[in-house]
């Protein structure tokens, strides 16, 4: 697909500006982890979860190594080969994990609708799902007419017949599809509430209840309503879900009593999500620290993340991914990165810049974030750094130009000084 000046100037601005990756076009200045997208196609989202397996990995990298940039990567993919996607960036100060009702509220909250045309806005919300789902089976517009469109009633027969454990959850779907076609308002904010775990009133249950839809999403039915929702989205011709957690790192500052609570859950939502949910994988991004301090506190959950040696092609059974091994060596990963952005700058801004210039630039900075700043995300103050560089260039009076290695120094400062404020988060 080519690249258009308006995806190419959202990169470029969520670049330059923080440094973090963008939601959508990580495609075109992805490098360096082919092969683990591709062991992870290979023997997972075009084989195993297609038949209704499971699987949990651990995406393991440091500050600025670009774990969210990776989960993007395994969004894309998932996306292409027909699955539904739930992102769950978590907050610095809860995790989900103290509450398993919390978790499928979560992942219900964050399931995404796509679009595959870049100049849509993916939305998010799963009632924002079945909507846009029943509009791409059925092939037209919600109305009254689709109640008599034979594809709407082969869906209906579908679901109906399909095993899903908890049949309050199944009767859910169907209402909820059938109040979207009868514009029954109502029904959908009661029906909405319900589905995504939130807290009902009385006035729900009246409307609810007959319905079919009895009870509520509790913290004991949780995993039940999240394998319920999981069996609708297989129903529904997806292939499968995929749960990306993102910002775990987030957890080694909780301590205490929370801390361990929120540890045993996760286990049990590791093993829930390996036996239970079919055609589901839960990737989990981590700091080394969270292995490294705060797992061996933990046997039971020691246990299910431990790995001798990590996931690959030869080893795609180990549970850790690590983004400190990847296809490139770290300079080399930084120039092929910034040989990508440069195009896109170009497309973005509708300007020819002078390549081998830009290529000399992209070393000078890659070997001071590197070897100057060796305790900072120095593939994050690359990227940043670069984008900010080639902006100047671009606009410079006097033309482009060779930066020297104080210029390189003076400009990646910067951006220490700017991450140290903590306006921005991690990379």
């Amino acid at each position: 697909m080519t690249l258009t000046p308006i995806l190419a100037r959202q990169i470029i601005e969520v670049l330059g500006s923080s440094g973090t990756p963008p939601a959508r076009g990580i495609q075109y200045f992805n490098v360096g982890n082919q092969s683990l997208l591709d062991a992870l196609d290979e023997y997972y989202f075009s084989s195993y979860l297609q038949d209704g397996g499971a699987a949990f990995k651990l995406v393991v990298g440091d500050y600025g190594s670009g774990k969210s940039h990776f989960l993007y990567c395994v969004r894309d993919l998932a996306w292409s080969r027909g699955f539904a996607v739930s992102k769950v960036d978590l907050s610095p100060v809860e995790t989900p994990y103290n509450d398993q009702r919390a978790v499928y509220a979560a992942v219900a909250r964050n399931l995404i609708w796509h679009e595959s045309d870049e100049r849509m806005t993916d939305e998010k919300g799963l009632t924002r799902f079945l909507e846009g789902t029943l509009e791409r089976l059925v092939g037209e517009n919600v109305s009254l007419e689709m109640l008599a469109n034979p594809i709407y009633q082969g869906l209906v027969d579908t679901l109906e017949a399909t095993p899903i454990d908890s049949l309050a959850y199944k009767n859910a779907v169907l209402a909820y599809f059938d109040a979207l076609i009868r514009d029954q308002e109502e029904w959908l904010e009661s029906l909405s509430r319900w589905l995504m775990g939130a807290a009902t009133t009385p006035d729900d249950t009246k409307i609810l209840r007959p319905l079919g839809v009895t009870g509520k999403i509790t913290r004991p039915n949780a995993f039940r309503m999240l394998r319920s929702l999981t069996q609708t989205i297989r129903a529904l011709s997806y292939s499968g879900l995929v749960l990306l957690f993102d910002e775990v790192d987030r957890m080694a500052s909780i301590g205490g009593k929370a801390e361990k609570l929120a540890t045993d859950n996760l286990r049990e939502v590791i093993d829930r999500c390996r036996d239970e949910l079919p055609g589901a994988m839960f990737v989990y991004a981590v700091p080394p620290q969270f292995i490294n301090d705060i797992v061996p506190r933990y046997p039971a959950l020691q246990q299910r993340v431990r790995a001798v040696g990590r996931f690959s092609r030869i080893n795609h059974f180990s549970p850790q991914i690590s983004l400190e091994h990847l296809d490139l060596e770290e300079n080399d990963l930084m120039l092929a990165i910034g040989e990508k952005l440069i195009p896109i700058y170009e497309t973005a801004f509708d300007v020819k810049l002078d390549e081998q210039i830009q290529y000399a630039n992209a070393a000078i900075l890659a070997n001071v974030a590197r070897d100057v700043f060796l305790d900072v995300s120095h593939r994050r103050l690359f990227v940043k750094s670069f984008v900010t560089e080639l902006a100047r260039q671009h606009q410079a009076p006097e033309g482009e130009h060779v930066i020297s290695e104080e210029e390189a120094i003076a400009l990646i400062r910067g951006q220490v000084d700017e991450l140290s404020s903590g306006e921005t988060p991690p990379y």
